[in-house]
C-alpha cells in the first residue's frame, strides 16, 4: 500500500473480495445480457456491479447525474427539480415518494456503500453470489416501526 493512501474502513466501501477473475467476467457478460433484459427497461439499471436497488424503493440512485447512492445533493429544487438538470425530476425524490408508497422508508436510513469502480459494468447478480456485495431487501416487514424508532434514536443523541 502507498504511504499516501489512507485506508478506508471495510464496511464503508465495498472491496474486492474475492478479486474478479477472467472467467468470471467473461461469465459476468453472459449474466448481464439477463441482467439487461430485466433491469434496464424496468429501473433504469446503469450496470453499477452493486445494486443498491432494494433500499433505493427499486429506482437506480446510479440514473443521478452526481452519482449519489445515500440521498440527494442538497440542490434539488423546491419542486423536485435536478440542480445538474433543471427539466429533470431528481431521482432522490422520486426514490423519497416510491419509498412511501411502498412502505420502504426505514431502508433510506442505511447507508450505502461508496461505489467501487472496480465492479462497474459488471453483474451484480454474480457479485451478490459471490458476496462481493449485500444481497437485496425483498421485504420491509413493520416498516412504520422501524422508523419511528429510528426517529427516536435520533431524538435521543441530540439531547
Amino acid at each position: 500500500m502507498n504511504t499516501n493512501e489512507i485506508p478506508l474502513p471495510k464496511g464503508l466501501v465495498t472491496v474486492n473480495d474475492p478479486p474478479l477473475t477472467a472467467r468470471e467476467r467473461k461469465f459476468s457478460r453472459l449474466l448481464l445480457f439477463f441482467e439487461d433484459i430485466v433491469k434496464v427497461p424496468l429501473f433504469g439499471c446503469q450496470h453499477c456491479g452493486e445494486c443498491v436497488l432494494s433500499s433505493t424503493a427499486f429506482v437506480c440512485s446510479q440514473r443521478c447525474p452526481k452519482q449519489l447512492r445515500n440521498g440527494p445533493c442538497g440542490g434539488t429544487g423546491d419542486d423536485g427539480s435536478c440542480e445538474v438538470y433543471p427539466e429533470r425530476t431528481c431521482v432522490w425524490y422520486k426514490i423519497y415518494f416510491r419509498s412511501q408508497l411502498l412502505n420502504r422508508m426505514s431502508l433510506l436510513y442505511k447507508i450505502n456503500k461508496v461505489h467501487n469502480w472496480n465492479l462497474q459494468g459488471t453483474s451484480s447478480w454474480l457479485n451478490v453470489f459471490r458476496k462481493r456485495i449485500e444481497a437485496p431487501i425483498w421485504f420491509v416487514p413493520h416498516d412504520e416501526q422501524k422508523v419511528k424508532g429510528l426517529i427516536a434514536d435520533d431524538a435521543e443523541r441530540e439531547d
